[in-house]
């Protein structure tokens, strides 16, 4: 196999191959991972007894919860397949499993059809969507980190969460869509279908491009013996304190980014009452705002520090965040304003979320010590988040889950550290 050191990089060429490589592979996981949130409210029925509809979504949701939990596991096995041998091939491995079960998702018969099975189906299709995606996020953040000119890494890193967002989007586009074109009862008849096929084909484009990525070597620390230990016993023993730093830093940051980036349209159809056409419009809106934030505040972050941001976010959405939620109403430009204020507050944490965590860990298990604590935080915290909103709206207790979040927003706090660019 291959390795080019990032010191042998061409700026003008070299780079943008493997950045080309990570952004079209991500950019397709994450429609696959978005597009079940997006279209569960019409699906949802069709996988579970349809008798309750609130019960159906929350089954539905249930179900989303258990692909996050198997994404530990994936961070761990995947992430440290990808210190040993290669983030190359860790990352062609991971975009195989996710569009895989998305296309078996588009075609599955209904409960109607085959009873049990029908979410059976679905519980095993997000399990495996769920094991890659926990190996996607420390292979892919390593990958960007190692491409990086050392002066740049802020803004390289963040386009993980910039391609992440740019398939949310695309999913959320393709929701507007579908639900201007469609009626209701097409989209939960059959129509709800075509985005997991799309999915399921975009996975083709996306492994050819994988394959041609350029391995990478990492020069941002001195030449370790390869006597030294790398594994979950050795993350665990030498590095506790950055794992543990990692998954403070996840608490709050992905409870917030399930909530307001991924979950958004189905609270704001099911519990704010806003139409569905117009509740995809005002989302798509402002993902696009949020997914160029990013990279601006990422760049920024290597001249002025990252604790900056991340104080910002932690600090702001802590006092800022319920009232904004309390904001939210069926008016479609007082949605967009809160939506874009809240996702603002977002972009502060996740344009430099992902060097802060690699910047944690030496090369022999920097795909491993991000991947595990951060999928690990990602299953407890983000994984529940839509299951918990639905209960809570459903029983007239929405604020509290957002006093809940602020809470652990403000966790994050702690989980911050001062880097070589901080002042």
């Amino acid at each position: 196999m291959t390795v080019v050191s990032p010191s042998t990089f061409n700026p003008s060429r070299t780079r943008l191959r493997p950045l080309a490589a990570a952004a079209v592979g991500n950019v397709v996981e994450w429609f696959d991972l978005t597009i079940y949130a997006t279209f569960a409210v019409y699906f949802s029925p069709l996988f579970f007894p349809a008798s309750d509809p609130t019960a159906a979504l929350l089954s539905t949701f249930v179900v989303f919860a258990v692909g996050f939990f198997v994404r530990p596991l994936g961070g761990w096995l995947i992430g440290s397949y990808a210190d040993r041998r290669g983030r190359k091939r860790a990352l062609t491995l991971t975009i195989v499993l996710m569009a895989v079960p998305t296309f078996a998702i588009g075609i599955s018969p209904t409960y109607e059809t085959i009873g049990v099975f029908a979410p059976i189906i679905l519980v095993a299709a997000r399990m495996i969507q769920g094991f890659a995606a926990g190996g996607e996020s420390g292979g892919a953040m390593a990958y960007l980190y190692e491409i990086a000119p050392a002066n740049r890494r802020g803004l390289y890193t963040s386009l993980w969460y910039t391609t992440v967002v740019a398939g949310i989007v695309l999913a959320t586009l393709l929701g507007f869509v579908l639900a201007e074109a469609m009626s209701t009862e097409a989209l939960s008849d059959w129509g709800w279908r075509i985005p997991f096929l799309i999915g399921g084909a975009a996975g083709l484009a996306g492994l050819w491009v994988r394959s041609a990525m350029a391995e990478t070597l990492d020069t941002g620390h001195p030449a370790e013996p390869t006597k030294k230990r790398s594994g979950l016993a050795a993350l665990l023993s030498e590095y506790p304190r950055e794992t543990l730093r990692v998954f403070l830093l996840m608490s709050g940051s992905a409870t917030a980014f399930y909530t307001f980036v991924s979950y958004m349209p189905t609270h704001l159809i099911k519990s704010i009452g806003l139409p569905a056409d117009t509740t995809f419009g005002v989302h798509t809106v402002a993902l696009v705002v949020f997914m160029f934030l990013l990279p601006t505040f990422g760049h920024l972050s290597d001249r002025v520090g990252r604790r900056v941001f991340g104080m910002i976010f932690a600090v702001g959405g802590a006092v800022a965040i319920v009232p904004l939620s309390l904001a939210l109403a069926g008016v479609w430009w007082q949605s967009l304003v809160v939506d874009l204020a809240l996702l603002t507050l977002t972009a502060c944490m996740f344009s430099v979320l992902a060097v802060i965590m690699t910047e944690q860990f030496p090369s022999r298990m920097r795909a491993m010590g991000v991947g595990a604590p951060y999928n690990l935080a990602t299953a407890i915290f983000g994984g529940t988040a839509p299951l918990l909103l639905t209960w809570l709206s459903g029983h007239g207790m929405g604020p509290w889950y957002f006093g809940y979040l602020a809470v652990l927003v403000l966790l994050v706090a702690f989980g911050l550290k001062k880097t070589t660019v901080d002042s």
